[in-house]
């Protein structure tokens, strides 16, 4: 799975998840009252979908799986999140998560501190998990009794590329790894020590993700040790804190786009509990010559 923009060709099929979602998965809101849909259906055509796309100040994402579109979600330049929906054939794969993590991402490259939105009841459990905070009375949006406004103060996500030491605040998160049993943060330590490993090679980099001016996250990429023309997600540690805040993401997908960049394929040996994370993220499970998961670059999608 990818989530990237959305282009014009994506209208339909972003439409029908938009209306698949509402009429299938948020009956607690519209309770099949006619009348309710119809309204919250009026504007969700082609066309209408075509021009949100196209509305300078908006950002409309889409996650796609190859040709197929599973969830749609839309954020305007002051962090109003004003769509996100998943098709019914994807729920529980983790797809709303990943979508509002990227919403939110875009948010906060657009100078957001907070990303705001209406919940419906159907999602209001969902964003409440999340971090997400009402704001006052539902707005009986299309005539529902939900429509609850919500905000969240976003956390301030940093990279930079490790070159020449190990950055601040390493050691700390190296005793949490430790502690957890993660013995890959070791060994990075030991190999950066040593000059072994320093992903200095073509291709290699080695980042780390701060929240505020705390180290929050680490990994990087290396040449697969087998695979030839394909390189390796290595030493990927999110401390325990820093979990299901978007940090692993941001620092995985800026990875990911660096090798997209020079169209090579991915892998990963992904941690005990960690293989949902990947497949979110497009991985598929390929268990072989060291590692458990492989992203193929996908083409790029034409946007003509």
């Amino acid at each position: 799975m990818k989530i990237r923009d959305a282009v014009p060709a994506d209208a339909p099929a972003a439409c029908e998840v938009l209306r698949r979602s509402i009429i299938e998965l948020c009956a607690a809101d519209h309770h099949n009252d006619p009348a309710i849909l119809d309204r919250w259906l009026a504007n969700k055509t082609p066309e209408i979908v075509a021009s949100w796309i196209a509305k300078p100040g908006n950002s409309v994402l889409v996650a796609a799986e190859g040709d197929v579109i599973l969830a749609v979600g839309s954020v305007t330049d002051e962090g109003e999140v004003t769509l996100n929906y998943v098709s019914p054939d994807a729920r529980f794969r983790g797809v709303s998560r990943a979508m509002i993590a990227a919403l939110e991402t875009r948010a906060g490259e657009r100078g957001n501190e907070r990303c705001t939105l209406l919940s419906t009841d159907t999602a209001r459990r969902f964003y409440r998990s999340i971090g997400y905070t009402e704001d006052g009375p539902p707005k009986g949006k299309f005539g529902t009794t939900g429509s609850y406004p919500m905000s969240k103060r976003l956390t301030v996500i940093r990279l930079e590329q490790v070159l020449e030491a190990l950055p601040v605040g390493f050691d700390a998160l190296r005793a949490e790894a430790r502690a957890e049993g993660y013995r890959f943060v070791e060994r990075l330590a030991g190999d950066w020590a040593s000059g072994e490993l320093r992903f200095d090679r073509p291709g290699e980099v080695l980042l780390a993700a701060y929240a505020g001016n705390k180290l929050a996250a680490i990994g990087g990429l290396t040449l697969d040790p087998v695979l030839p023309a394909t390189l390796r997600v290595r030493r990927f540690y999110v401390r325990e804190r820093d979990r299901r805040s978007g940090i692993g993401r941001r620092l995985a997908t800026a990875l990911l786009e660096r090798a997209a960049q020079a169209g090579r394929p991915v892998t990963v040996n992904a941690a005990s509990g960690s293989a949902r994370f990947w497949e979110i993220l497009g991985f598929v499970s390929d268990q072989r010559d060291g590692h458990t998961h492989s992203l193929r670059p996908d083409p790029k999608p034409d946007r003509n």
